[in-house]
């Protein structure tokens, strides 16, 4: 099916190097993400009728610090 779809910039950017790195096109990248995103499993469970994220005990634990270190990360590899 043919569609027109206004997508950003640095997006647009990464749909090209994904598509060029496995020979495809751009419209069949971007389908392959969308349902890859779509059939992704989100941990949740149900807690008093509410459904919420619940990634398990396994999962690191999101501090403070670690949210500032991850920031800095980000921030430091912008242009």
């Amino acid at each position: 099916m043919r569609t027109t779809l206004d997508i950003r910039d640095d997006v647009l950017e990464k749909v090209n190097e994904y598509a060029a790195a496995r020979s495809i096109s751009k419209g069949a990248a971007v389908s392959d993400v969308l349902e890859r995103g779509f059939n992704a499993e989100v941990p949740t469970k149900w807690e008093n009728g509410i459904l919420i994220f619940s990634p398990g005990p396994e999962s690191e634990m999101i501090t403070l610090e670690r949210a500032l270190a991850l920031k800095d990360a980000m921030e430091s590899e912008l242009p």
